[in-house]
């Protein structure tokens, strides 16, 4: 399922990300109507995943699941797993699967523990992912990465290809 804002399927609450960090911390979930928050429902569920930016300088987001219907932050159903995967589009994020844990669940925290609403991963610019949902399809998705300022100096330019 695609998520883009021209089939209606992608809600986007708050201002647009702007070039700076907009959640210094990882402690809190975003503010309704302040920061900006994707949300992307999961075919054939009554979830959706929640995206939104943390740090600019460190290229990190956050992600955790969302009630489809009520909006609402919950902690991901115990069934389904969270993996991280290789993508050749994006390199510099070169590291093999491996199943994700939230940020509560990598600092010990067991996940009965865990207040409803307050599980979240962590991810970085670019990283791709993919929920294993029991007895479904699978569902990847893969985090935006942030526009960079272009860099423009007085020099010749040698135009090797980009690809080999």
């Amino acid at each position: 399922m695609k998520c883009d804002n021209t089939g209606g399927k992608r809600t986007i609450f708050g201002p647009p990300a702007l070039p700076r960090v907009l959640n210094p911390s990882h402690q809190r979930k975003p503010r309704p109507g302040r920061d900006r928050v994707d949300i992307c429902p999961l075919p054939n569920s009554q979830y959706s995943i929640g995206l939104w930016p943390v740090s600019l300088h460190a290229s990190k987001n956050c992600m955790d699941s969302v009630n489809s219907e009520t909006r609402e932050a919950v902690n991901s159903p115990v069934e389904f797993e969270h993996c991280g995967m290789p993508n050749p589009e994006t390199h510099w994020w070169a590291l093999p699967s491996a199943r994700l844990r939230s940020l509560k669940r990598h600092f010990g925290i067991q996940q009965h523990k865990i207040r409803p609403g307050e599980e979240k991963w962590v991810l970085r610019d670019g990283q791709t992912c993919v929920l294993k949902p029991p007895g479904e399809m699978d569902v990847q998705s893969t985090v935006p990465t942030r526009r960079r300022p272009t860099l423009q100096y007085n020099v010749h330019i040698l135009d090797f290809p980009k690809t080999i």
